[in-house]
């Protein structure tokens, strides 16, 4: 497939976004005949070929399409919200991993959630856009909008039982290896609901919310980590476990 990647929820309209467009025409210096990849986000790619090209708006005509299908495991992520610049690393590589939704969570010890709601869901999207098109992603998570923890907990569709794991710094954490032996014995599981909190982990009371909802506690390992250490290792080892062919 070509090497430039473009971002079309509508791949049928035969045309690119203003942003898209200028992207193609003024960064990479592409021009009328110049083929290129277009994504809709839902797991369809196009090959396509340029048949406009300016950097207000650029066309296209498809030449074939392909489908990639989804992961064997939905993994829906909560996470507790952290600095910025980890928060931004976090969906740049929860987007790589095939994480399906990214909720963003106020909790008690969370840095304050970032001014101006909507600049930083953009940014947050922008971040998910671009970790596709370097990494050949053609699913585009759902970034949610930062909510309190009780609106995860609550959240539709949740995993079963097995596959609702919380991060735990708590004693009676069982490590990551038994309950992921737990789900495994259950069947594998079609979706994984994971938490993880802040620096300083959440209070004894979210913890005991997220419990009374089915969330299991889990020890990553003898070492305190970060709050973004631990859910790359988190969601890289169930990406590994689940998505994966063994």
């Amino acid at each position: 497939m070509p090497g430039h990647r473009f971002y079309n929820p509508n791949l049928s309209s035969g045309k690119l976004s203003p942003e898209e467009s200028h992207h193609a025409v003024d960064v990479l210096r592409l021009r009328p005949g110049d083929s290129a990849a277009i994504f809709d986000g839902k797991g369809t790619e196009a090959r396509a070929r340029l048949i406009q090209a300016n950097a207000e708006e650029v066309t296209y005509e498809t030449l074939s399409t392909t489908r990639t299908p989804p992961l064997q495991c939905r993994i829906r992520f909560g996470q507790a919200l952290i600095k910025p610049a980890g928060m931004d690393l976090l969906i740049q590589k929860l987007t790589e991993l095939g994480v399906s939704e990214i909720w963003p969570i106020a909790s008690e010890r969370s840095v304050p959630k970032p001014s101006g709601e909507k600049r930083i869901s953009d940014r947050w999207l922008s971040i998910a856009l671009s970790a596709c098109k370097q990494s050949g992603q053609n699913w585009l998570p759902q970034i949610h909008e930062t909510a309190p923890l009780d609106t995860f907990l609550s959240s539709p569709n949740p995993a079963p039982p097995a596959g609702r794991i919380i991060g735990s710094l708590q004693p009676e954490a069982k490590p990551l290896p038994e309950r992921l032996a737990t789900v495994r014995q259950a069947g594998g599981s079609p979706a994984l609901d994971l938490l993880i909190g802040p620096e300083g982990d959440f209070t004894p009371a979210e913890i005991g919310r997220a419990r009374s909802a089915g969330f299991q506690p889990a020890s990553l390992g003898p070492l305190v980590l970060r709050s973004e250490t631990a859910s790359l290792f988190l969601a890289s080892v169930l990406h590994y476990e689940f998505n994966l062919p063994h």
